[in-house]
């Protein structure tokens, strides 16, 4: 076999890559003596065949789709000799392929490779005298140090016939971190039944990070997420690193975080405000290279890529996010790059360059890097076609945003191609820019998560964090922040997040400022702390920022019916308060929280309302005490309540507390050092300002539900017990309360603006609850009808502002940022200036709307809109329509998901956000969405029926029955009619259910 030339390697290339090779594809290779085409090394690697037919985003944990292995080639090299490792466990006793396998990594002395394998239950291999296959995926290791590359042995070390174990990687010293949806931790068990927590979707069981020793034996859950822990890697320095789902309200992507392996000091790394969607598969680039301190990862949206995105280097050694460096020898932005000469889409939609997913930098000292990369390619009349060979009218077709769902349907051209991911060797030198094609897969499959089969370092064990035995056997951890007013060069916890309002007479601003002490520091100013905590100085009384509320998601429970109905027209999940604590004059607060558990934490101005929405779950193991530095700080750098600063103690703070201070302490940790009843949180807003007396001393605020100094101020209606705050209990009851002439259902009972009452909507939730959280329909003024705009190819009613705002737009505490919460108090907050034109304030003739509600009703209301305006935030709460369902989840594989995707996903799919702003993609109040994986649609589709006994009334059968669907559809017949047989084949398996109930 004779060796390619330098021209001739180019153009072989093109071949594959069509369009995309004419500029991503060059050639510098060389022979081996054998004939084989090279890669400028001989390095032998393994990746994973994957079927095409199979649906993969980064919202789908564990896809699986029949047909797949675990594929071994010689050397890097097209015309290397290829193996196929796993064929004798992905056959069935028919001996059909059915099995598949993914995610290798090889271990450190380059001797062994650990993966997951789903290989079918009816498999006759053994393992030890028994079955090898359970049908699960389970992690396996292949032991090449004795046989050799192709002769090696396996083992399986996990064997689990109920969970899902992916994405392996070696620990050093021994032992593995791998991504499973075991949940030890997290599932609740009732009886003999299991409950599962699904993502943030209410699709997934969540998959979180877990570790076991070598054997596959101790297996332990270290990440506690509401969504998705994915593609676990070790750094050098030993630490786990990963890409975790962050979705809560606003916030739909995927950032990378970092752990130690005991699952203790985990925090971002990067990713959570920068450019782009979903930061996956992350790598560290060679220690020993040009890019050292760097992270390779593909960025890509939620869905609709396959999984597909742009090539990122990111600078994690100089930069916490894009625009956030660590130190002022780099410039202000610059923490990632695209390292391809042209840039491939991150987005959804045509990317005419290709597209890359699950890179892996080789650490050989040519910071070259294996990928997987598919070539631009749409269908015409059912052919697949390189992009190159599309016409103008046909590019402009499929970029053309104002095309309708039917008629992109019906155009010859769609962009629907297989993912046809080969394996190339990339090399990022601007000199280079090199794409060498190095394995192509065979028709219907891919190749993707290339690895190199070489040694490497294996760094040191992490060492344990030390813990606190007294509180790990509460199961308790602790949090302590040194300032909340520590934040970043955005402002995401400063004077941005006020309002004039908020500020007494005499502050011209809430938060005094200085410039920072540290020479490095990037920021131009930063929290003034000393004047902050100075009662003598007038900045003392004039940040409105009192408590820090605590709460834990309550994950979905897979299995379970009208789920939506009962969370309600929100991106949040159900929330519990766990409890307040005081914020001290510097900012600080120090509490204890449960272990294990998903919390957020958001800053209470004076009144009880948010000022600023944590977006992402936070967790301690237990005994663990974690310090922040601030809220939303920079992350890197010194807290600046240290130093000179946090020892600075002015003269005017009460002297017996001031004191006892410790050097080295905030006024928290001072406070709870010598009162630890302090750290235990209160399910009341209580703050006494201990560090000033007279005059200088901040206003006490008493905020309860009952026992009030004013009993005028308690709730007559129920009282929310264990944190949860339910609509139709707590809220609703506010509306009707008899309040003689001022009773809010005394006027607000008109329909056509503003209707509080009771009564049972379409959706089964009562009529205010809508009316609150949906805006109106925008009437068009030349017609008289509702205006309309096309989004992802379907038509929508545009409606304006509503009263409650519930998507946190810019981490905006939700009930500052919401009309209704403006008008209750009677203050110009955080609302948007359409939220003020659409509900503008009460005529003069109308009662003060400000006195109307008493303190603890202000309360209700104002931590309802914090939450995130669920409908029931306890699920299991008397009234809740959740249900255990006993609806079979094969009769949907078989019956219902092929017409759900045929006639549903297209329109039904994952969007995410970008960057700081936080502004979401098209589709955004998308809550029924369809992924493609069978488990995922079950139990999202579960969500939608209300009722099994009748199923017309539920949404999953109402909504797409009712012409127009979607709401803003004009002249379309109903996508499902009632009565055809695709509704009465979904009507039939709803019925089912009411049979066994």
């Amino acid at each position: 076999m004779r060796t390619l030339t330098h021209k001739q390697g180019r153009i072989a290339a093109f071949g594959l890559a069509a369009v995309a090779a004419a500029v991503l594809v060059g050639c510098s290779g060389g022979s081996t003596g054998d004939g084989a085409v090279t890669v400028e090394g001989n390095v032998p690697i393994v990746y994973a065949k994957r079927s095409t037919a199979m649906t993969i985003n980064p919202t789908n944990g564990s896809p699986f789709a029949p047909g797949g292995d675990l594929i071994l080639r010689e050397k890097a090299s097209p015309s290397a000799p290829e193996h196929n490792l796993t064929s004798q466990f992905t056959r069935d006793a028919q001996g059909v392929a059915n099995g598949d396998a993914s995610d290798p990594e090889v271990s450190y002395d380059g001797k062994k490779i650990v993966f997951t394998m789903r290989c079918p239950a009816t498999n006759p291999a053994t393992v030890d005298g028994a079955p090898a296959c359970t049908g699960r995926w389970n992690i396996w290791e292949y032991d090449m140090s004795t046989g050799g590359l192709t002769g090696g042995s396996f083992r399986r070390l996990t064997a689990s016939t109920t969970d899902d174990d992916v994405d392996p990687a070696y620990l050093p010293g021994g032992g593995f971190v791998f991504s499973s949806n075991r949940q030890g931790l997290t599932k609740t068990v009732q009886g003999n039944q299991t409950f599962y927590a699904l993502d943030e979707y209410e699709r997934e069981r969540v998959l979180q990070l877990h570790t076991m020793d070598k054997d596959g034996g101790a297996i332990t859950q270290i990440s506690v997420n509401a969504s998705h822990d994915r593609n676990p890697v070790v750094r050098s320095n030993g630490e786990i690193m990963f890409s975790r789902w962050e979705h809560a309200g606003i916030r739909n992507r995927f950032a990378i975080f970092r752990v130690k392996p005991d699952g203790t000091d985990m925090f971002v790394l990067y990713g959570s405000q920068s450019p782009g969607n979903s930061f996956l598969h992350p790598r560290e680039m060679d220690p020993a290279g040009k890019y050292k301190g760097f992270v390779s990862s593909d960025l890509m949206a939620l869905s609709r890529t396959q999984e597909g995105g742009s090539l990122m280097f990111i600078d994690a050694a100089n930069y916490s996010e894009h625009n956030t460096p660590a130190n002022k020898t780099v410039s202000a932005t610059g923490g990632q790059a695209e390292v391809t000469e042209k840039a491939l889409n991150q987005n959804r939609g045509l990317s005419p360059y290709g597209r890359i997913t699950t890179p892996y930098p080789l650490w050989d000292g040519t910071d070259r890097v294996l990928l997987a990369y598919r070539p631009c390619e749409v269908t015409r009349n059912g052919t697949v076609i390189p992009c190159a060979n599309l016409t103008a009218a046909e590019r402009a077709s499929l970029e053309d945003e104002t095309m309708s769902r039917a008629e992109r349907a019906a155009a010859a051209v769609q962009d629907n191609a297989p993912a046809a991911y080969s394996i190339y060797m990339f090399d990022p030198d601007p000199a280079k820019q090199t794409f060498l094609p190095v394995a192509t897969p065979p028709a219907g499959f891919m190749y993707v998560d290339p690895v190199a089969i070489a040694k490497r370092d294996e760094p040191n064990a992490t060492a344990p964090t030390s813990v606190d035995a007294a509180l790990a056997a509460q199961g308790l951890g602790e949090i302590e922040v040194r300032s909340v007013y520590d934040t970043d060069g955005l402002e995401r916890n400063g004077e941005t997040m006020l309002a004039a309002s908020d500020l007494p007479a005499g502050c011209s601003a809430g938060i005094a400022k200085t410039a920072p002490l540290s020479a490095a520091d990037t920021r131009a100013q930063v929290a003034d702390l000393r004047r902050l905590k100075d009662p003598a100085d007038a900045a003392y009384g004039c940040s409105p920022m009192r408590f820090i509320r605590a709460t834990r998601v309550v994950g979905p429970q897979a299995g379970s019916t009208a789920m939506r109905e009962a969370i309600g027209e929100t991106d949040f999940e159900p929330q519990q308060i766990l409890g307040y604590a005081p914020i001290e004059p510097d900012g600080s607060f120090k509490l204890h929280v449960p272990a294990d558990t998903p919390i957020g934490l958001t800053v209470i101005d004076n009144k009880g309302r948010g000022v600023q929405t944590h977006l992402n779950w936070i967790q301690v193991r237990p005994g663990e005490r974690r310090t922040c530095l601030g809220c939303h700080s920079p992350r890197r750098g010194a807290s600046i309540n240290s130093g000179t600063v946090v020892d600075t103690l002015p003269a005017a703070l009460n002297s017996a507390l001031a004191s006892q201070h410790q050097s080295g302490e905030t006024l928290a940790s001072t406070r709870t050092r010598l009162d630890a009843s302090r750290l235990v949180m209160s399910t009341d807003m209580e703050f006494t300002d201990v560090w000033a007396t007279g005059t200088s001393a901040r206003a006490p605020v008493t905020i309860r539900y009952t026992g009030n100094a004013n009993a005028a101020d308690d709730l007559r209606t129920a009282v929310p017990t264990d944190g949860f705050v339910n609509y139709p209990d707590h809220v609703q009851p506010l509306w009707t309360r008899d309040r003689g002439a001022n009773t809010c259902t005394n006027c607000h009972t008109d329909p056509a603006k503003l209707d509080l009452r009771g009564t049972i909507s379409g959706t089964g939730r009562v009529t205010s609850y809508e009316e609150l959280v949906l805006g109106d329909p925008v009437i068009d003024p030349a017609t008289g009808l509702p205006q309309t705009r096309l989004r992802d190819g379907e038509p929508e009613i545009v409606r304006g502002a509503a009263l409650v705002e519930t998507m946190a737009p810019g981490v905006f505490g939700m009930a500052r940022s919401s009309r209704l919460g403006e008008i209750i108090f009677g203050e110009n907050l955080k609302a948007s200036a359409a939220a003020r034109s659409a509900h503008p304030n009460p005529p003069a003739s109308a009662p003060d709307h400000s006195t109307m509600l008493n303190l603890a009703e202000k309360r209700v209301v104002s931590e309802w809109m914090d939450l995130g305006g669920q409908y029931y935030n306890n699920l299991a709460a008397n009234g809740s329509p959740v249900r255990v369902a006993r609806l079979s989840q094969t009769v949907f594989e078989s019956d219902v998901f092929p017409i759900l995707q045929s006639d549903c996903a297209s329109c039904h799919q994952p969007n995410g956000n970008s960057g700081a702003a936080q502004t979401a993609q098209s589709f955004a109040d998308n809550r029924f969405v369809l992924a493609g994986s069978v488990e995922g649609d079950y139990n999202v589709t579960l969500t939608m029926i209300s009722d099994v006994c009748n199923g017309p009334s539920s949404a999953l059968l109402r909504r797409p029955s009712t012409a127009p669907h979607p709401s803003g559809a004009t002249g379309s017949a109903a996508p499902l009619p009632a009565g055809s047989a695709k509704y009465n084949t979904i009507a039939s398996w709803i019925a089912s259910g009411c049979q066994t109930q």
